[in-house]
């Protein structure tokens, strides 16, 4: 008789398990994503790994005036820049925070879309979503993930602002795409960081020392180097830069190796 009763609660509790896992399907894909939160706020390695290889991450920026960005990357890529990044990030302690969580399912895979606010700059990104798909291993991979950003920086206060350390950590971002040609003549070279400093090294592609009459160094240093100084002042990041106290180097070089002029510039070139 007891056996028999065993028999029948342990039937009821299956039968509850069974029940509880029909009320709640999206359950894996939940706790799927709650586990990507926990180890992307922590900048933890293990974070990299929900991540497939072949995934597929877009991020649009959209400035002041409206002009938007796209950002593309595979999940292979995202990995490796977090590892050349890893301690500075972990430094950095960027964290984001998603409500309003929604999974639509499909056969093998999820799409998770939330709000999420970022203390980076204070921005809420109402388009993020991830698409969650089942592996040949049959477990749960990042395949997909969209997101929103601004360049500028929204914060009232700053959460965490290392001026130091977000100038080292987007200069090596920054030179991982040098050299670039920023206009028809000239080459940004090399981007270097030392303390609040930010030195950017610009090459002429064309013209030599040789080719320039003192007449002309003269005139660039006139009408010029304001110029230069009012794109500088006219770019947002850099903007935001001076405004946190960095200053800002910008060396000019002839195609030959020779100096052309170098400008140092302070918020107070900005009027901020």
């Amino acid at each position: 008789m007891r056996k028999k009763i065993e028999i029948i609660i342990l039937g009821g509790l299956l039968g509850m398990t069974t029940i509880t896992h029909a009320i709640n399907p999206d359950q894996e894909y939940i706790l799927f994503f709650e586990k990507y939160k926990q180890l992307s706020n922590e900048s933890d390695p293990k974070g990299m790994e929900l991540y497939a290889d072949n995934a597929k991450l877009n991020q649009k920026q959209i400035t002041p005036d409206g002009i938007e960005q796209s950002i593309s990357m595979s999940g292979k890529k995202l990995k490796e820049l977090f590892l050349e990044n890893q301690e500075m990030l972990q430094k950095l302690g960027y964290t984001s925070n998603y409500s309003d969580v929604k999974v639509t399912r499909s056969q093998n895979s999820a799409k998770i879309s939330a709000t999420r606010y970022s203390n980076k700059n204070c921005f809420t990104d109402r388009d993020y979503y991830m698409v969650v798909s089942r592996g040949v291993d049959k477990q749960l991979y990042i395949t997909e993930e969209y997101s929103t950003s601004v360049p500028q920086n929204l914060c009232k206060e700053s959460i965490k602002d290392d001026l130091p350390l977000q100038l080292t950590f987007g200069a090596k971002m920054i030179n991982k795409n040098l050299p670039m040609q920023v206009d028809r003549e000239t080459n940004l070279e090399h981007v270097e960081a030392q303390g609040k400093e930010l030195t950017l090294n610009y090459r002429l592609i064309h013209i030599t020392s040789a080719d320039m009459p003192a007449e002309w160094v003269q005139a660039m240093e006139v009408n010029g180097v304001p110029e230069i100084v009012k794109g500088v002042c006219d770019n947002i990041k850099m903007k935001e830069l001076l405004n946190k106290g960095a200053q800002l180097n910008l060396k000019y070089l002839y195609k030959d190796n020779v100096p052309l002029t170098k400008i140092k510039m302070t918020k107070q070139d900005c009027n901020i």
